[in-house]
């Protein structure tokens, strides 16, 4: 043990004489009346430890304390947790004993290793209940989140137990690099081929609108179906729409079955396609697929007119035409002949009016037929115009820009951002806005300030108003493409920049809605391991946003069950998460508890089925050698789990580590010794109290 102290050492000396003199002339001058001389010594010692114990301590003394920590190496074992593990001959096995193997397994091997268990769907989760109930496999990113959990720790091997099959993420065998811990690799599950036929995908558009005809195109394969007619039923509901059949030609055999729908009626249809069943056919499960189509009104023509050309209108347009909802039209305003004006949802224009007036007498005939109008400000915006125009004044010296970053108003309330939204958009790369002081209505409603360097202002950079029943955006700045680029630079996406973009256009296209409730699911179409959520609006007289009353929500199934919810209150509207639901159709209503003034809220939703698990069923252990090969690992059998087991003990790459510690403590800290103090204190005042001294 090693110390050291906050004072010079000669402070030791110094707290030992102290001690010895106070010790010795306060028993020399008073002695004690004790039986025998030694005992007038002890009492004598007690003083002087006490006296010096507690003088060293003030010198703030710190001792080296050494200490030693083993880590076992770790052995994670990754169970395939998916449907497919159940498709195949040997189902029973799996369903039956394989956890009891595993089990075995990890007793026998949890003396040498630190045993941690995961579970594979489209993630990776520890310690999750193995079912073999997941809709789809994505091995590659479960083995580099494993790898992940444990970067820098004594991560030994991976064990990977599965069919072998994936249907999601990258190839599995190049997941990890090198240097990761080993994947040893237990193959379950037949690979032989059995007489299969399958609907592998549907191909069609899953929006489109009123009148229109639509195609959907099936592609199939077919196993050791040779000469065989693979008869195809396309239904909705119960009813039967067409049929079709197709011949299989050789025992591998890939095809596709056309079917041509016209006429489409508005709403959402579900559409169900099979297969029938061969003779000899052993799974059936992949014989079917469902979809969905949603049959739209029509849609939104949106027209972008612009000044000159800018990297802005380019990042606009692929935002929008994105969108089957909208068809967008684009002209430099020079070659714009104001065409069909009166059939146009909403103008976007770009750096206009001009600063020679350009579009000026453009917007005035929108102004008078209450067109909606987004405005993009720019260097090329005429100001002066545009203070005469719309209801944005803006007052400086011409010619003067600032950089200003977003950031974001949280008590904006005509729609709701994601939060992933909201934080990516005070990330991104500043608008280059015109310098001066801007006036704006008292109405109107600001999204986004400006950020001025590090300094926060109430300048809108982002706000909507509603004149006159028309509505009006304006974005007062250009360099909407800096945020698309960074977009995808931050989220591999451009998922935030087109979000943000086509929330502007649906509410400024959108006509003014006047219901003082409003329920909206997230989507209407939800694939079924997709959470369903929905949001909820309550307004009073005013159209002031409230969330003082509660609201329920019954949800219907396709067997009439019925589900209650509440709704949770945000900071001024509602919201609720109903997870993920079993795959068909439902029905909801929403009311406002007690205040049936309100009314109620109706609509359907249709919960997606995942067939991916079914699409193939058989093992592919040559994937699962080559994720093996590829890490340094072994592939093994399910019946050679003594063998790999054998292999684990024997490894001698498994080795516990021993990590050595040192810290330094101060010594006045210790509760031990304040104790002994106690102690020292207490024997002596006994003492001294026996002898009549106290």
């Amino acid at each position: 043990m090693h110390f050291t102290f906050a004072y010079p050492f000669f402070g030791i000396l110094a707290s030992f004489l102290l001690a010895s003199i106070s010790a010795y002339f306060l028993y020399k001058t008073n002695p004690l009346k004790l039986p025998k001389p030694w005992l007038v010594y002890a009492v004598m010692a007690i003083r002087f430890l006490t006296l010096f114990t507690i003088c060293f301590l003030l010198l703030g003394p710190m001792f080296k304390w050494v200490s030693q920590r083993k880590e076992k190496p770790i052995l994670a074992i990754a169970i395939d947790n998916s449907a497919s593990m159940l498709q195949a001959s040997d189902s029973s096995y799996i369903r039956n004993n394989l956890k009891k193997e595993i089990s075995k397994l990890s007793d026998a091997l949890k003396e040498q290793y630190s045993i941690e268990t995961y579970t594979i769907g489209a993630s990776a989760e520890k310690n999750k209940e193995i079912t073999f109930t997941e809709k789809s496999t994505n091995l590659s990113d479960a083995l580099l989140q494993i790898s992940n959990d444990h970067y820098n720790l004594n991560h030994n091997a991976t064990l990977l137990i599965s069919d072998g099959i994936y249907n999601q993420g990258s190839n599995p065998a190049y997941a990890l690099e090198k240097g990761a811990a080993p994947v040893y690799t237990i193959a379950v599950g037949d690979s032989t081929q059995h007489k299969d036929a399958l609907i592998s995908k549907a191909r069609y558009n899953p929006s489109i609108f009123v009148g229109n005809d639509f195609e959907i195109q099936i592609d199939c394969k077919a196993f050791y179906c040779n000469n065989e007619a693979l008869q195809f039923t396309l239904y909705e509901g119960s009813e039967t729409i067409q049929k079709g059949s197709i011949v299989a030609k050789g025992n591998n055999y890939y095809g596709n079955q056309k079917f041509l729908l016209t006429n489409a009626k508005e709403g959402i249809h579900t559409y169900q396609i099979k297969i029938n069943p061969l003779k000899k056919e052993t799974n059936l499960v992949n014989n079917k697929i469902t979809i969905q189509v949603n049959v739209l009104k029509s849609k939104q023509k949106i027209v972008l007119l612009y000044q000159t050309p800018h990297p802005d209108i380019s990042a606009i347009s692929r935002t929008l035409e994105a969108n089957t909802n909208y068809d967008l039209q684009r002209f430099l305003f020079a070659d714009y002949k104001e065409q069909g004006v009166n059939d146009v949802s909403l103008f976007i224009l770009h750096q206009l009016p001009g600063n020679n007036g350009e579009a000026n007498n453009l917007i005035e005939k929108l102004q008078q037929k209450s067109i909606p109008i987004f405005y993009i400000l720019g260097k090329q915006t005429g100001l002066n115009y545009l203070n005469n125009q719309g209801i944005l004044r803006i007052n400086g010296p011409p010619q003067n820009y600032n950089e200003a970053q977003a950031w974001v108003n949280q008590q904006f309330n005509l729609f709701q951002l994601e939060e992933n939204t909201a934080s990516n958009l005070q990330k991104f790369a500043p608008l280059i806005t015109p310098f001066g002081n801007y006036q704006i209505p008292g109405n109107a409603n600001t999204l986004l300030y400006q950020q001025i360097g590090y300094v926060k202002t109430n300048t809108p950079l982002l706000f909507f108003s509603n004149s006159k029943g028309t509505n009006e955006v304006y974005l007062c700045g250009e360099g909407f493409w800096r945020w698309r680029l960074q977009d995808f630079l931050l989220n591999q996406n451009t998922h935030v920049s087109e979000t943000i973009l086509n929330k502007i256009v649906q509410w400024a296209s959108g006509k003014s809605d006047r219901t003082k409730f409003r329920v909206e699911p997230n989507k209407k179409i939800v694939d079924e391991n997709e959470a369903l959520q929905f949001t909820a609006e309550l307004y009073n007289d005013l159209f002031e946003l409230i969330n003082k009353d509660e609201i329920s929500l019954l949800l219907k199934n396709n067997a009439g069950k019925v589900f209650p919810y509440q709704f949770s209150k945000t900071i001024t509207a509602y919201q609720l998460n109903l997870g993920t639901l079993a795959a068909g159709e439902y029905t909801y209503e929403a009311s406002v508890n007690g205040q049936s003034a309100y009314g109620k809220r109706m609509g359907k939703i249709h919960i997606k089925e995942l067939q991916t698990e079914a699409l193939e069923t058989r093992a592919n252990p040559s994937n699962l050698r080559a994720i093996a090969i590829e890490t340094g690992g072994q592939f093994f059998q399910i019946n050679e789990l003594g063998l790999l087991k054998n292999t684990l003990l024997k490894n001698e790459f498994s080795k516990t580590i021993i990590y050595k510690e040192e810290e330094f403590l101060d010594l006045i800290k210790q509760k031990w010794l304040f104790f002994c103090i106690l102690l020292f204190l207490g024997t002596e005042w006994f003492i001294r109290k026996w002898n009549g001294f106290i």
